[in-house]
C-alpha cells in the first residue's frame, strides 16, 4: 500500500501520526512524507507569544527567518531519516511558514505527482483554526478531487481542533510499542523544542497509547466537520 502523509509543518507528523508512521513502515508499506512549510517564523512567533525557552532558543534567537527555515527543513530531513523514510519518499514543498493559505495552487500541483498512485492520504483536519493546517487539508483533498481518485482512503488527524466524526468513521491505531521511538525522534526537532508548549507536548508522547483518525472517501468531502 502506498501511504502519503501530509505535515503542515515539520513536527506535525510526530503529533498527528508518528506511531502510525512507524507501524506502517514496519509493515512494509510504501510510506511517503510531505512537509508543506519550512517553520521559518517559529522563533519570531515564539518571541511574540512569550513561548521561547531561553536556554533552548539561544542558538536561534538572532537568526533570520530565512536561516530558521533552512534549519527547519534540515531537521525535517533528519527526522524523516530517523523514521526510516527513503530519501525518494521525502517531499519538501518549501512553502513559507504561515503562507500556505496563499500557496494552495502550488501545493495542489506539487501534490498530484506524489498522490496519483497512492492508496491512502493522511492529512490534517478540515475546519482547522491554524491557516497552514487548513491550507494543507485543502491542498491534499483538492489534489485528490482534481485527479478523481475515487478509491482513495483518507485518514484525518486532528491538531488544533477536535475529531467530530461518528464512531463508525473513526479508527484508533495502537502505538504503545512505538512511543519511546517517537519521543526520541521528536528530540531531533531542536528548534521546535525551543517553544514552551511544544516541549510540554513532547513529554506527553511518553504516555500516548493510540492515535485516532477519521476515515473518509472522496464522496464524503464536505459532509463531515473534519473532512
Amino acid at each position: 500500500m502506498k501511504i502519503v502523509v501530509f505535515a503542515p509543518h515539520p513536527d506535525d507528523e510526530i503529533y498527528g501520526c508518528g506511531g502510525s508512521i512507524l507501524k506502517w513502515i514496519e509493515e512494509g508499506h510504501d510510506v511517503h512524507i510531505v512537509y508543506v512549510t519550512d517553520n521559518r517564523v517559529l522563533i519570531t512567533w515564539g518571541k511574540e507569544h512569550d513561548q521561547l525557552l531561553e536556554e533552548e532558543a539561544k542558538d536561534y534567537i538572532n537568526l533570520s527567518e530565512e536561516e530558521i527555515g533552512k534549519i527547519g527543513l534540515s531537521e525535517a530531513e533528519e527526522v524523516a531519516k530517523a523514521f526510516g523514510f527513503p530519501n525518494s519518499n521525502v517531499h519538501l514543498f518549501k512553502i513559507h511558514d504561515q503562507d500556505a493559505i496563499n500557496q494552495i495552487d502550488k501545493g495542489i500541483e506539487l501534490s498530484k505527482e506524489i498522490i496519483k498512485d497512492a492508496d491512502r492520504i493522511v492529512l490534517p483536519s478540515d475546519n482547522n483554526n491554524h491557516s497552514d493546517h487548513q491550507a494543507t487539508h485543502n491542498i491534499a483533498k483538492t489534489a485528490a478531487m482534481e485527479l478523481n481518485l475515487k478509491d482513495m482512503e483518507f485518514y484525518v488527524y486532528a491538531i488544533y481542533n477536535i475529531m467530530k466524526a461518528p464512531m463508525e468513521r473513526q479508527i484508533k491505531i495502537r502505538m504503545v510499542e512505538y512511543r519511546d521511538k517517537v519521543y526520541n525522534i521528536m528530540a531531533l526537532y531542536k528548534t521546535q523544542l525551543a517553544l514552551k508548549d511544544t516541549r510540554l507536548g513532547w513529554i506527553t508522547l511518553k504516555r500516548k497509547r493510540s492515535e485516532r483518525f477519521g476515515v473518509f472517501s472522496l464522496r464524503d468531502a464536505g459532509n463531515f466537520y473534519n473532512f
